[in-house]
């Protein structure tokens, strides 16, 4: 799928897969696709606790601080039982 076919007509498409980790932290990088432009998203989570945060390229920090809550809530489960973090999170919001 292309990055122009991945954009929503409304709203925020976020997209993440997980790109590196380390005993203290996951990083997971994509974009933000919005309907007018593709923005480089790079989402930390902080182990063990799952504390996240986000940065946009070009982006605001409301859209960061989406984008560090829907991963948060995308990994939270997999954290509180002590299991692997998903390899691609993908979600949309208005």
């Amino acid at each position: 799928m292309s990055a122009a076919s991945a954009r929503p007509t409304a709203g925020t498409r976020f997209i993440v897969v997980r790109a590196e980790e380390d005993v203290s932290s996951v990083i997971y990088r994509g974009f933000a696709h919005l309907p007018d432009a593709d923005l480089p998203l790079v989402v930390t989570v902080a182990l063990p606790g799952g504390a996240s945060r986000a940065e946009i390229t070009g982006g605001t920090p409301a859209l960061e601080k989406m984008a560090a809550a829907l991963v948060r809530a995308a990994t939270k489960a997999e954290l509180a039982a002590g299991q692997a973090l998903p390899r691609k999170i993908v979600r949309w919001r208005a």
